[in-house]
């Protein structure tokens, strides 16, 4: 009788145990989520406002050389050609000349690759590949407002910042505190080539869609240039193609019609 009574008692304080473990673990996980999704990006974009402007020049500079040397290789392009595309991107520009940032176009090649990327400060590289596929001023218009959005909402540092953060916190974890410096420098790349959140890409879609409405009277070119690269990037692994999808893009872009 009392033994199985003890072993009732045993099972009864196992399930309470378990019980504990998995609420403990819920409660780990769902804090873990809350962390990612709301306080680092919260912090990064409190931080990246804060940065002095010699760093995001440090930024471009590093991340540029980083690329060229391990990803990129030199453009192609015509001189006519990267010189008709310069001017079009300095009347894009033209009202930003005392701007935060410092505009510049980098012209290169990616393995044949359809891209284009803001970098922290201003810079902007496009692709060759990029090149042909935009049918004309309209599409090429429609990429580098795109990535001008990004950088006028800042969305690069914060993304930088954010893997920084990740990195950090990972190095502190792990115990590894004399590689923080490798891991932030490695946050930089990362935080450039990395997917954008749905919020960030949105905001960057809207801004060329508002400053190609006030240029050219529509936004007609946004949705060219994501349906070609749909059809070209079946995995959607390319420009403007991590998070929100190719579909949605056009969608909300369909949507909103001036």
């Amino acid at each position: 009788m009392n033994s199985n009574l003890e072993h009732r008692i045993r099972k009864e304080k196992q399930k309470q145990w378990l019980w504990i473990a998995m609420s403990a673990l819920l409660v780990v996980l769902f804090a873990s989520y809350q962390l990612y999704t709301q306080a680092i990006p919260y912090l990064a974009q409190k931080i990246a406002v804060a940065i002095p402007q010699p760093v995001y020049q440090a930024v471009d500079k590093h991340t540029l050389t980083t690329l060229d040397d391990t990803e990129l290789s030199k453009t192609q392009l015509s001189e006519l050609k990267q010189q008709e595309i310069s001017t079009l991107f300095s009347q894009l520009i033209d009202n930003k000349r005392e701007a935060q940032h410092v505009y510049t176009l980098e012209f290169r090649n990616w393995e044949d690759q359809a891209n284009a990327m803001a970098l922290a400060n201003g810079t902007i590289i496009i692709t060759d590949a990029m090149v042909t596929l935009a049918a004309d001023q309209q599409e090429l218009s429609a990429i580098l407002l795109h990535e001008i959005g990004h950088i006028e909402h800042n969305h690069v540092m914060e993304s930088i910042v954010s893997s920084s953060l990740v990195f950090v916190a990972l190095g502190v974890i792990l115990g590894d505190v004399t590689a923080l410096s490798d891991l932030l420098l490695q946050g930089t790349i990362i935080g450039i080539t990395q997917s954008y959140s749905k919020q960030a890409e949105l905001e960057a879609d809207k801004y060329a869609s508002e400053h190609l409405i006030a240029q050219y009277g529509d936004h007609h070119a946004m949705s060219a240039v994501f349906q070609k690269l749909a059809t070209e990037n079946q995995d959607e692994s390319s420009w403007l193609s991590t998070h929100p999808s190719f579909d949605e893009r056009i969608e909300k872009i369909q949507s909103t019609e001036p």
